[in-house]
């Protein structure tokens, strides 16, 4: 084997120099062309300029040759890591192009697109018969040729389009969203055209056999990768959060589906640019892959690659070439056939759909950005050998022209397009999503040990779930399996009933065990580590001496008894001592019995350990312990109660406390009530004593009831937006809490309650309120509580 000469050390010296000093410009002159609301990409690639034969040749040739000499091999090396940044950049397209947006806007967008395509691809094909053959790299591929400047003439530049379409906050009008749509179309269709051509180009001639067997690889690998393709990087994705987790791992996962589909369609010609794109659009349908992740990937391809190529790309200009008369002249026909045939297509398919003149110019105007799109259709074709030196500076100004034109043209044109009623009400029905806590999870944890309590949290999640694509891991809490494995077989049936109640999707249902050699505290707060957006938990009540927990004197239940999930405190009619009030007092608190174990903790030590180390918000379902507590309320509440059977919920009571409005526990509840078609009670207690005339009230009542008012109805309305019937009450009571609880025992169904958690001597502390509930209640609960710091960011 013979021996290859390692980098030399002055080569790698170049290499750092160079890469540092085109970056540190690039950057430079992004920003500045920001701050006059120019494209970045229109600074990055006049860095090239600034440091090629254009200006730092002209002005100092020596130093311009110093930094960057023409040896081949110190070309390709910065040619290399150039390509890094087109890969990366084409990913990141990939990852912004929404095809729920094309099928969406499908039809007015395929006209628009058709438009802004055809009529620019056979205007520039006919440029490229037509134009001297001095601009042509090879007179043997005219047909190649011609075909390659349509293709740059058809495209346009999704990311300056996006970019203008965010700074003016319009991306998700009506007519921003149709932009983006023709656009995605337009980059796809041209990305195909792109490796249809060098796919021609490699094959050096133009006949139906070479365009028929371009077409079908590009045919085969799209359908391919959309198909089996998604499911099984949506797959790879999942398993590689699963075991390894973390954004790292999902970025790297990424990077090698990029490289790998890369790879794959430069060896069947088509370039890699197309398999980069694909992988993008593969991963960015992954709901694992998230909007941080994404923006992570995003900072690090902008922020250091891309500025890269884009000035490498500026470094091949020279602008002395243009100073010619008939270059120049031939730029000048170049710009004026890209700009009309882009618009007077755009503006001709937009007309044919109902959009109106408006409309239809601010498409054009915005689909006429060339942007980086057009600079990597001229690196490749450069490389292909298809372009000279000075057809390829004409089409990187062309890109730079077009860039610059665009932003204003759209702003002028996009301020005159008036909003509607139906696409107001889509915007706000929009900002409700994106601001949805349940809209926005991707991985829930449901823990259970089979008792009523997890079966009917498995049902409540599948009812907040439904329709949602959103994984469910169900993790069983075994309990030790007796003399022929009697337990582990009902654990094995319970686990199986648990996955029918949530009735998700398949591919979203996963189910997890415990080791047998573990310790069942250690695994589950290991699993709910990894990542979950919401961990569940049903933890039904114990039976009279049966705590879970370790009781204020020191003892302890079982093993078992202590870790598995369970209320350490009866929930009944009885309860802890409370600020005395006249006995006759509406919401009066009923008094603790001497051997009430109502002052322990709530909840067995396995879920107040969870409740303190979970990083994400938890849901918590309990239930009574028996029909004997639920009796108190009529048949409908013991209908309720009755062990082991989480019935069919007759409403939802939502309690609405101080200043805890619309909130995560409302979404919850009113998500739980639309699914199941059942009413809401929404109810507001001012703290008062006895009942009260409206003409007795004084200013702090007055004012006390509009803020009850005032909450109630806020939350009513975010009820009524999302669809569900709600019944609204504000009542007087000298101990609110308990009010609530007597209308619960009068008026059975789910309540649903949330609330910031706080660890109070090593166990779970939600609030007088809510603690006070959660003993009394004479129905099931469900409780949504989050950190701290995460519910207040999530309710802002």
């Amino acid at each position: 084997m013979p021996t290859i000469r390692p980098l030399g050390g002055h080569e790698l010296l170049l290499l750092l120099v160079q890469f540092g000093l085109l970056l540190l410009v690039a950057r430079t002159l992004g920003e500045v062309a920001k701050r006059f609301r120019l494209p970045s990409v229109v600074g990055e690639l006049l860095a090239g300029v600034v440091l090629g034969p254009s200006l730092l040749g002209a002005v100092a040739p020596g130093v311009f040759h110093t930094i960057f000499p023409s040896r081949p091999e110190q070309v390709h090396l910065l040619e290399a890591l150039s390509w890094l940044g087109v890969i990366m950049l084409l990913v990141l397209t990939g990852l912004e192009t929404d095809l729920e947006l094309i099928a969406r806007k499908g039809k007015g967008a395929l006209g628009i697109s058709l438009g802004g395509i055809v009529l620019p691809f056979v205007s520039g094909v006919t440029l490229g018969f037509v134009i001297p053959g001095s601009f042509v790299a090879r007179a043997d591929q005219r047909g190649v040729f011609a075909l390659f400047v349509g293709t740059a003439m058809s495209i346009s530049a999704i990311p300056v389009i996006a970019k203008v379409l965010m700074d003016m906050d319009l991306i998700r009008r009506d007519i921003g969203q149709i932009t983006l749509a023709a656009g995605m179309i337009d980059d796809t269709t041209g990305w195909i055209l792109l490796s249809v051509v060098a796919g021609l180009a490699a094959r050096g001639v133009v006949d139906p056999a070479s365009v028929g067997k371009s077409i079908a690889s590009v045919l085969i690998v799209l359908t391919l990768s959309l198909t089996v393709g998604r499911s099984l990087v949506a797959a790879l994705i999942r398993a590689v959060d699963n075991r390894i987790g973390g954004d790292m791992a999902k970025i790297s996962t990424l990077i090698l589906l990029a490289l790998a589909l890369g790879s794959l369609t430069q060896f069947l010609g088509l370039e890699a640019v197309l398999g980069a794109f694909i992988a993008g659009i593969l991963v960015g349908r992954v709901r694992r892959f998230d909007h941080h992740v994404a923006e992570t990937f995003r900072v690090v391809a902008l922020g250091i690659f891309t500025p890269v190529f884009f000035a490498v790309s500026g470094l091949r200009v020279d602008l002395a070439q243009l100073v010619h008369p008939g270059v120049l002249l031939v730029a000048a026909i170049v710009l004026a056939v890209a700009i009309l045939g882009k618009f007077t297509g755009v503006y001709l398919g937009a007309r044919l759909t109902p959009l109106g003149h408006w409309e239809a110019l601010s498409l054009g105007a915005g689909m006429n950005a060339r942007g980086a799109m057009e600079i990597i259709v001229a690196t490749i074709g450069l490389s292909l050998g298809i372009l000279t030196a000075k057809m390829y500076s004409i089409i990187l100004l062309t890109a730079i022209a077009t860039s610059l034109m665009a932003p204003p043209l759209l702003r002028w044109t996009i301020g005159r397009v008036e909003i509607g009623e139906d696409e107001r009400r889509r915007l706000q029905t929009e900002d409700l999503r994106r601001e949805s806590f349940v809209g926005n999870l991707k991985r829930v944890l449901l823990l259970s040990s089979g008792d009523a309590a997890s079966h009917l949290a498995a049902r409540l999640v599948g009812l907040i779930l439904r329709g949602e694509d959103v994984e469910v891991t169900t993790m069983q809490l075994e309990a030790p399996a007796g003399p022929g494995g009697e337990s582990a077989e009902a654990d094995d049936r319970d686990l199986e009933q648990v996955v029918e109640e949530l009735s998700v999707e398949s591919h979203n249902a996963r189910t997890l065990t415990l080791p047998d050699d573990g310790r069942l505290d250690q695994d589950v707060l290991a699993e709910v580590e990894k990542g979950y957006d919401l961990v569940v938990i049903g933890t039904g009540a114990l039976r009279s001496g049966e705590h879970s927990l370790r009781e204020p004197n020191g003892s302890t239940g079982t093993a078992l008894r202590r870790w598995l999930p369970g209320r350490a405190t009866r929930p009944g009619t009885h309860g802890p001592a409370q600020p005395s009030v006249p006995a006759q007092e509406a919401g009066d608190p009923e008094q603790p019995r001497k051997d009430s174990p109502f002052q322990g903790p709530l909840f067995s030590e396995l879920v107040d350990q969870l409740i303190h180390r979970a990083p994400c918000p938890i849901f918590i379902v309990t239930t009574p312990h028996s029909s004997e507590d639920a009796l108190q309320g009529g048949a409908d509440n013991a209908e309720l109660a009755r062990p082991g059977d989480p019935t069919d919920l007759p409403r939802v009571l939502l309690p609405v406390w101080g200043s805890h409005g619309v909130s995560w526990g409302a979404e919850i509840g009113f998500s739980i009530a639309r699914q199941s078609e059942i009413e809401v009670d929404v109810l507001h207690w001012v703290s008062a004593p006895g009942r009260r005339l409206r003409a007795g009230w004084d200013d702090a009542t007055r004012h006390a009831v509009d803020i009850g008012e005032d909450l109630v109805g806020k939350v009513a309305e975010f009820g009524e937006r999302l669809e569900a019937r709600v019944r609204t009450e504000v009542s007087f009571a000298a101990v609110p809490e308990q009010a609530f609880i007597d209308h619960a025992r009068r008026h059975p169904g789910l309540i649903v309650l949330e609330s910031t958690r706080s660890p109070v001597r090593r166990r779970a502390f939600f609030g007088h309120e809510v603690d006070y509930l959660l003993r009394h209640a004479p129905c099931p609960v469900a409780l949504i509580s989050a950190p701290q710091a995460q519910h207040s960011a999530g309710s802002d």
